[in-house]
């Protein structure tokens, strides 16, 4: 039995909802009935509650505010809206704010039952997923790798069947493969370690399972570096699905990104539609083939595999290679650093746009310059032995790069270092550009503010900006922009006008749920908890 906690300010629905559905036969207990947020928190400290079903309109704490408090103390939580009111931007704010439906008072019992019905499938198979251990999916990527070596050997493959509840290519009759991929996985690897991409890699494989598998929409499974799904939906849903998970994934990563991960994007490539497990294993060898060929020049995209053909390796000539290294000194000795660093933005857009394959031949030229710098620093007395160690330990980086996007990434950074160097940069001129960064930001803060966005307005180059925040301040702009964002909040929340999602919205946050997360990360405490303590 799931324990359920009924949230109502009036009392008739406090008396009926408790005995109007025969709970238990859905597998639901009443564990609670409390009149409004406040008793509800109070309710939740005490007793460990599955799911809340909570009247919007409440007053002190209303339905969205006890769903953003409930998801940051106790995200396993369900919350469902109740309302006598069909108030579509309740419905969307609710969705922000972590709910997990939205029913209509007017729509009965019946329907009650079948949401609650529906939501116990989903609970059911959230205990399945905690209950299961990494042992059930090496388990998984096993049986779906003795599948790949079966299907590759065997003649007559339409015939080849598989059983199993487990069997990614089960059941796989009219299915559409889509395989996910950490974009420059071998570089998160060596720059953020093993453990912390097993720990990125068990987050992303239990988000796509709880979004995909308890939604019985498709089965995945974890194989090397390669989230593969192969969706049950149908022709019409399945598209927008896709881009929509695709989407909502993408941000959670960004949300989960440490300030020193210079990478956490991923790709999406989906095939054709599969008429059985034959054409899914071909899909798979398919797409996995073209992405190990096209990922130096593929970030943070979703693409069908019909983008992804090509005849062959495409390679950076040497003749290539030495003009542009030859245009860049020129441009470094000419002592416009800020050039330099347009040209390679430029340069990497356009070996993007290209599609070079090989990044082994990107990956060439980015140490030759490196080479180049050394060389052109050691000439003019300037090449120091901490920017020496940067140079060696940069050309090791470069190795493990596998974008376009990633080499030129690492470089910009190391070329602003050198650049600075030969050329005396002045201090001066870089605490005006930091201070004239921060006064925007505090100017800005509730817009949508981005890292280039900020290097336009202050007219440097967005590596150098970022080079500068951490040079002069210690701190990332995504640090000094939160800590803004988050004073600004903790003024609003000592008064009484703004509900908390209101807030959100004021201090440049769409998701109240997210802010609430780093509102409790900076201060310690829930936005409420904060306003509480105010108040006292």
């Amino acid at each position: 039995m799931y324990k359920l906690l009924i949230v109502e300010d009036e009392e008739i629905f406090r008396n009926v909802l408790p005995v109007i559905v025969d709970w238990e036969a859905i597998g639901f207990e009443v564990a609670g009935v409390c009149e409004n947020g406040c008793k509800a928190l109070e309710f939740l400290e005490r007793t460990e509650i599955d799911v809340i079903l909570a009247d919007i309109r409440m007053p002190v704490i209303n339905g969205l505010e006890l769903a953003m408090e409930t998801k940051s103390r106790y995200p396993k939580t369900k919350i469902t809206l109740f309302s006598a009111f069909n108030e579509f931007d309740y419905a969307k704010q609710g969705i922000e704010c972590g709910v997990d439906g939205y029913i209509l008072k007017s729509e009965g019992e019946d329907e009650l039952v079948r949401h609650f019905a529906k939501l116990k499938l989903a609970l059911d198979q959230e205990h399945r997923l905690r209950m299961t251990n990494e042992s059930f999916w090496k388990q998984r990527e096993s049986r779906f790798s003795e599948m790949l070596k079966a299907y590759s050997g065997f003649e007559n493959k339409k015939t080849l069947t598989f059983s199993g509840a487990d069997d990614f290519l089960a059941d796989s009759s009219n299915s559409r493969l889509t395989l996910f991929r950490l974009d420059d996985y071998r570089h998160l690897v060596f720059s953020s370690g093993a453990d912390r991409v097993r720990s990125i890699h068990a987050f992303i494989r239990d988000y796509l399972y709880q979004h995909i598998e308890v939604q019985r929409k498709g089965t995945v499974i974890l194989y090397q570096e390669l989230f593969c799904v192969a969706w049950t939906l149908p022709e019409s849903a399945f598209l927008p699905t896709v881009m929509g998970l695709y989407a909502d994934l993408k941000e959670e990563l960004r949300n989960n990104k440490e300030d020193d991960e210079s990478c956490l994007e991923m790709s999406c490539f989906y095939g054709d539609r599969n008429g059985n497990a034959h054409d899914l294993y071909h899909s798979f060898v398919r797409l996995r083939a073209a992405i190990c060929l096209h990922k130096a020049h593929i970030r943070d995209s979703i693409l069908h595999e019909s983008e992804l053909e090509s005849d062959g390796k495409l390679s950076l000539s040497f003749a290539e290679q030495d003009k542009r290294l030859k245009e860049i000194i020129v441009l470094i000795n000419g002592k416009t650093y800020a050039d330099v660093l347009d040209y390679m933005e430029a340069l990497k857009q356009q070996w993007t746009a290209a599609k070079y394959t090989d990044i082994d031949s990107i990956a060439a030229f980015a140490v030759k310059l490196v080479f180049s710098l050394d060389k052109e620093l050691a000439e003019r007395g300037k090449r120091s032995e901490t920017l020496s160690e940067k140079s060696n330990g940069l050309i090791k980086e470069i190795g493990f790069c596998e974008t376009i996007e990633m080499v030129f990434r690492k470089l910009e950074t190391y070329v602003m270092e050198a650049c600075a160097g030969l050329n005396d940069e002045k201090q001066v001129r870089n605490s005006r550009v930091v201070d004239e960064a921060i006064a925007y930001i505090r100017q800005h803060y509730a817009e949508p503010i981005n890292l280039e966005q900020l290097a336009r307005y202050v007219n440097v180059h967005p590596v150098h900006l970022s080079r500068l925040f951490s040079k002069d301040i210690g701190k990332t702009f995504k640090q000094v922009l939160i800590e803004v964002r988050i004073e600004e909040a903790k003024k609003h929340l000592k008064g009484i006008h703004y509900r908390i999602y209101e807030i959100s919205s004021l201090v440049g946050y769409e998701k109240p749920r997210y802010f609430s997360e780093l509102f409790r990360s900076a201060t310690g405490l829930t936005p409420l908890e904060y306003r509480e303590k105010c108040k006292g």
